[in-house]
């Protein structure tokens, strides 16, 4: 029995099958890491989009002292309104009250805003 562990270590079938276990392993390695480092870009600027989009939905630059902004905005919206009148709508074993139920319902709303906005250079004590 000894001998053949020591016939096998010296044919190299053992380390060998270690051997290519182990580089197979690293051959993985490297391949996912290279795939997470080529990802790397599209996600940053996945990243980089998304907080610009929420960056621009909160508004335009604003400096005190330096911003001048002249806007017309106006609103339309077409609504109905109904009510219901609930009678005797029990609340406890010895209580009835009455309801009045009200549904809103908006059927068109948009607003239009007009004009224009202008920012002056940023001064160093402007925020002081």
């Amino acid at each position: 029995m000894v001998m053949n562990m020591l016939h096998d270590r010296q044919s190299g079938n053992c380390a060998g099958r270690y051997g290519q276990s182990l580089v197979g392993y690293s051959v993985l390695m490297v391949v996912v890491v290279a795939a997470l480092l080529s990802m790397q870009v599209y996600m940053k600027r996945g990243m980089m989009g998304k907080l610009r989009a929420v960056a621009d939905s909160v508004g335009g630059q604003y400096g005190p002292k330096e911003t001048t902004a002249n806007f017309t905005q106006t609103s339309h919206a077409d609504t109905t309104t109904t009510s219901d009148l609930l009678r005797d709508v029990p609340v406890t074993p010895d209580l009835n009250i009455d309801v009045i139920r009200t549904t809103t319902t908006i059927n068109d709303s948009h607003i239009n805003r007009t004009g224009s906005e202008s920012v002056g250079p940023l001064k160093k004590d402007l925020w002081e």
